[in-house]
């Protein structure tokens, strides 16, 4: 069997995005009873007509209540993706990355602040509470976690199997 990969394709903007297994996307589709929904996480299954994000972890621990928090295990069908961004690898390390170097950064800079005595107890703590929260604004301004695409713009889906390349040949 092999693995197969969705084609977003838009003809008047001619632009491909193709997602594979291991890809991370964020997804807006019609869920029950045609509520619009959101989901975003790592595709784990592509088949001719749905898309699976996440583990489902009933299989390794089927006593355990489901907690919609912690997993978004969510199998969607094609036909009713309506918005999509896929994520990248690489962005997502850079987001990570961004996330605990400012988080490292500012605990350094304001270790001053905290030793320092003429600032009250309270000011400090005003003042880390706002640049933690100025940093993650930061970071969502950078990375946004919302649909950049929207079917109805003129994007179709298409699901094709993964190209197979030869090993040893380019």
């Amino acid at each position: 069997m092999f693995s197969q990969q969705v084609v977003f394709s838009n003809h008047k903007l001619n632009k491909t995005i193709v997602v594979k297994p291991g890809g991370k996307v964020f997804l807006g589709y019609k869920g029950y009873n045609g509520m619009q929904e959101f989901a975003s996480n790592t595709v784990t299954d592509i088949t001719d007509s749905t898309i699976t994000l996440g583990v489902d972890l009933s299989f390794w621990f089927p006593n355990k209540k489901p907690n919609s928090s912690t997993n978004q295990y969510k199998i969607i069908r094609l036909s009713d993706i309506t918005h999509f961004r896929k994520r990248s690898m690489g962005g997502e390390l850079l987001k990570n990355a961004m996330q605990i170097g400012a988080a490292l950064g500012s605990i350094y800079l304001l270790s001053d602040l905290y030793i320092n005595s003429s600032t009250s107890r309270s000011n400090a703590i005003l003042i880390s509470a706002g640049v933690g929260v100025a940093l993650n604004f930061t970071v969502k301004m950078i990375f946004p976690e919302n649909a950049k695409y929207r079917m109805k713009d003129g994007w179709n889906i298409n699901v094709k199997p993964n190209e197979l390349r030869p090993v040893g040949r380019n």
